[in-house]
């Protein structure tokens, strides 16, 4: 299903526009889902930083912790 979206632009860049022949409805939809792509993200990434506020660090990295458990046996 979809729905209409109207908005205004200056006159000067509807008649700039309208020079080439683009689909300017794709244009502008991909540019919103890349727009909603990249907020969702940064939310996401928000999300992993509260979880981790609650997790204490790592006594030693756990490079070091894998090379000593290997070096043990």
């Amino acid at each position: 299903m979809q729905v209409v979206l109207s908005i205004r632009i200056p006159k000067e860049l509807k008649e700039r526009m309208e020079r080439y022949k683009i689909d300017w409805k794709r244009v502008i939809t991909e540019a919103i889902e890349e727009k909603l792509r990249q907020l969702e993200a940064e939310e996401a990434l928000r999300e992993l930083d509260k979880l981790n506020e609650g997790i204490p660090p790592a006594p030693a990295p756990s490079w070091r912790l894998i090379r000593e458990d290997r070096d043990s046996n």
